[in-house]
């Protein structure tokens, strides 16, 4: 028996969604509809079609430019701030959307004219901006910069920081961070912020009519151009209309690309030469013994605990007992209202590995176990090598030019824990790495796990739900139950 698909809206709504899309769409269709086609190319070719087109595509790839450079970090600090400053502050940038463009340009020209606020200093250096092409482009920096950083910013936050606190805890500083993982991570988002910014400057009217003024070749853009045509030569101004539409619908278009094919990175990718001679750069591991005395009031969690050194101890509770957070004091992440976390010796190196493995998109999986290496100053061949090394150890090897996001969840896994065992770890911490995975994967990464940390001789926590992992993996069983330690115990083994 067939059933018709059920539509996910009540029908009605149908008629005024057409309307509203007609309202919007007939009036495109008229433009091309009254438009001369049969002379087009000469309409556009004529010098003053000319001028302004160039114009306006000259000045909105500086002015777009300019927006992305400053506009980017502003959108990032917005969003990572959670504070009455960053709000106030994302209610100013927000108003030079809703102001009429008459009145930006107003406040354009009493900022930068001539007996503006600062353009009045700059006059004593020679210095005049208004009525000229950097008018131009200080008015379409005004009114697209709103667009690109709310449109950053709301991606920015929906991106989280996971991969960011994976790159800081593989020892990447703050900058590299930036420059390396978050803005990859988040290219999607910054090309269609920066389409909808070039969109917004090119059809800037208003604030550049009253700031720039209409002059030909130097401050008259298409908008202006298409303006002062409407009457004398329509059929021009029906030209350039069309040409702007088509310009703003091509970079309205690359707006809506949501998705990377991030093997497109690699191609940019210079070869890896491996020198064998090469040595490696070592670290001894210093096994830290961690001790335990924190509070975090907030989440009504008061933890009293020993961890050995060198042993792996495994933590176990039910659901909100305090098993995350007490990896968070560990690494830092959460701060304790009152209380330490120590270690001795102090300072170790500090690896998180999560239920997903939060592999870095725009790498392949042997550049992302040497991104640590990188951060820690080896040479390209030397970090190479390690990273092969690592990717053997984990049975990852025939996979090691793949890309990132091709792999399985039980291949990223694998994958995750070589690079965070690639940097010569001192504390392993491990946040259900298994939970994500099926029975068989997990048998076989849970031996994998337990010998390489093993091998290495760190000091390991593993948060778990599943006993199986406990009991092979772990030397002892550390209780949660309501944010206090119930028990600390060897494992039996046979």
């Amino acid at each position: 028996m067939f059933h018709k698909r059920q539509l996910a809206y009540a029908p009605w709504l149908l008629a005024p969604a057409v309307i509203a899309l007609g309202f919007l769409v007939v009036p495109l269709f008229a433009v091309a509809w009254r438009t001369p086609w049969s002379d087009f190319g000469a309409l556009i070719s004529a010098p003053d079609s000319r001028d302004a087109l160039w114009l306006s595509v000259r000045t909105c790839l500086v002015s777009t430019t300019v927006t992305a450079v400053i506009g980017v970090p502003l959108a990032f600090v917005l969003a990572k701030t959670d504070r009455w400053w960053a709000r106030a502050m994302r209610l100013l940038v927000l108003l030079p959307m809703v102001l009429p463009p008459v009145v930006a340009g107003l406040a354009l020209l009493l900022t930068w004219g001539r007996m503006g606020l600062l353009g009045h200093y700059l006059e004593f250096a020679g210095i005049e901006i208004s009525f000229s092409t950097v008018a131009v482009i200080f008015s379409q920096v005004f009114v697209a910069m709103p667009f690109l950083v709310m449109s950053f910013e709301s991606a920015v936050r929906a991106a989280g920081d996971s991969y960011e606190v994976t790159a800081r805890s593989l020892g990447a500083s703050r900058t590299r961070t930036f420059f390396g993982v978050s803005l990859p991570v988040l290219f999607p988002a910054l090309i269609s912020a920066v389409a909808l910014a070039f969109s917004r400057a090119l059809g800037e009217f208003g604030a550049t009519m009253t700031f720039a003024g209409s002059l030909q070749g130097v401050t008259r853009t298409m908008p202006l151009q298409i303006y002062l045509q409407r009457e004398m030569d329509t059929d021009q101004a029906l030209a350039l209309a069309v040409v702007l539409i088509a310009l703003a619908g091509m970079m309205l278009g690359i707006a809506s690309v949501s998705v990377v094919p991030w093997a497109w990175f690699g191609k940019f990718r210079r070869e890896v030469r491996i020198d064998n001679d090469v040595l490696l750069p070592t670290r001894h591991i210093h096994a830290p013994q961690i001790s335990v005395n924190a509070d975090v009031a907030e989440r009504n969690v008061a933890i009293r605990a020993q961890i050995p050194a060198g042993s792996v101890v495994a933590v176990m509770g039910a659901n909100g007992s305090g098993k995350s957070t007490l990896l968070g004091l560990i690494s830092g992440t959460i701060p304790a209202s009152t209380g330490t976390v120590s270690f001795s010796p102090a300072s170790p190196r500090i690896v998180t590995l999560l239920q997903s493995p939060l592999l870095f998109p725009h790498l392949n999986v042997v550049e992302n176990v040497e991104f640590g290496l990188r951060c820690a100053g080896y040479s390209r061949a030397a970090a190479r090598r390690q990273a092969l090394s690592e990717l053997a150890l984990v049975g990852m090897a025939d996979h090691a030019y793949a890309a990132a996001t091709k792999l399985s969840g039980g291949q990223g896994q694998r994958v995750a824990l070589a690079r965070a065992m690639a940097i010569s770890p001192d504390v392993v911490l491990l946040d259900e790495p298994f939970a994500a995975l099926d029975e068989t994967t997990t048998d076989a990464l849970r031996i994998q796990l337990r010998e390489r940390l093993t091998q290495a001789g760190v000091t390991a926590v593993i948060v778990t739900h599943d006993i199986v992992d406990a009991t092979d993996m772990a030397d002892s069983i550390l209780t949660l139950r309501h944010g206090k330690v119930i028990s600390h115990s060897p494992v039996a083994r046979q």
